[in-house]
C-alpha cells in the first residue's frame, strides 16, 4: 500500500496544510532578499494535497505539482478546480523525474526528502531536480536533521496528533541508530455511525548528516547559497535544530 493514500483525508483535515500556507506567506520576502524571481515556472515536489501549490499559483507562479499518492493528487486537483486555478498535478517518483531545463524554481517541503532511505536515492533525486531546472534556477527545500529524528521526535514516544468526535489520530515514534532511520507509526480511527474503523501507516525517514546532504548537492551541481535552522526567523543552523532549510542554486554539474 502506498503511503498517504488512506491517510490523505486525515492529513487534509488536520493542521498539516497550515505549514504549507505559512511557508508560502513568508517565501516572497526571502525570494526578494536573495534575488530569486518572484514569478515563473515552479515545480513543487511532493506537493501533497496542494496547499503550497495553490498559494504560489495565486501569487502569479505557473505551478506544476508532483506526488506519488493518487489520493493526495485527487485532493489537490479538486482544490485547484474549486479555486479556478490552472495547476498541473502529476504522479511522479521524485527519484525519476524526467523534466529538462524547464523550471525557474523547485521546492520540496516538510521533510519529504527524508523519505529517501539511501544516499543513492537522495543523489538521484538531486540530480533529476538539477536537470529539471533552468541554468541558474533555484532549489529550496528542508529536511529533518539527525537531532530532529533521533532526539526531538523521540521526546514523546506516543501522542495524540488530532482528535475530533469522529476521528482519533495517534503517533508512535522510534529511532534505529544503526541505520539512522526514524519511524512514525500512525494509527487513526474514523467513526462511521456507531462503528469505528482502524487504519495504520508506517512512515520511515532517513537521517542524513549536513555534510552528506551538501556533498550530494555539490555532485548534482548545486551551490548552497544559505541554510537555516528556522526559515521564518532565518536563524543559523544549530546543533539542536530539528530541521534544516536550504537555499541552493543550480550551477551545473561537472560530473
Amino acid at each position: 500500500m502506498s503511503l498517504y493514500n488512506e491517510f490523505a483525508q486525515v492529513y487534509a483535515k488536520g493542521d498539516y496544510p497550515t505549514l504549507s500556507q505559512a511557508v508560502a506567506e513568508i517565501l516572497p520576502a526571502i525570494l526578494k532578499q536573495y534575488g530569486i524571481p518572484s514569478s515563473g515556472k515552479l515545480l513543487d515536489v511532493a506537493c501533497g494535497e496542494g496547499s503550497f501549490a495553490l498559494s504560489m499559483s495565486k501569487s502569479g507562479w505557473q505551478v506544476t505539482g508532483i506526488d506519488q499518492s493518487d489520493e493526495m493528487l485527487r485532493l489537490a486537483r479538486h482544490r485547484a478546480q474549486q479555486a479556478k486555478l490552472d495547476i498541473s498535478f502529476l504522479k511522479h517518483d521524485m527519484r525519476f523525474l524526467d523534466f529538462s531545463d524547464e523550471f525557474d524554481l523547485v521546492t520540496c517541503w516538510f521533510d519529504s526528502l527524508n523519505y529517501m532511505l539511501t544516499t543513492d536515492d537522495l543523489q538521484s533525486t538531486f540530480n533529476n531536480i538539477a536537470r529539471s531546472l533552468k541554468p541558474g534556477g533555484w532549489f529550496l527545500f528542508d529536511m529533518n536533521t539527525t537531532y530532529g529524528l533521533a532526539v526531538q521526535r523521540q521526546e514523546e514516544k506516543c501522542y495524540v496528533q488530532q482528535e475530533t468526535p469522529d476521528l482519533l489520530e495517534l503517533h508512535r515514534t522510534s529511532y534505529d541508530f544503526e541505520n539512522q532511520r526514524g519511524c512514525v507509526k500512525i494509527t487513526w480511527f474514523v467513526r462511521e455511525g456507531e462503528i469505528w474503523q482502524k487504519f495504520e501507516e508506517k512512515h520511515t525517514e532517513r537521517a542524513f548528516s549536513i555534510n552528506k546532504i551538501e556533498a550530494c548537492l555539490d555532485y548534482a551541481g548545486f551551490k548552497v547559497v544559505d541554510r537555516f535552522g528556522s526559515l521564518k526567523n532565518m536563524t543559523p543552523l544549530q546543533s539542536d535544530s530539528n530541521r534544516v532549510w536550504f537555499l541552493t542554486r543550480n550551477e551545473g554539474s561537472t560530473h
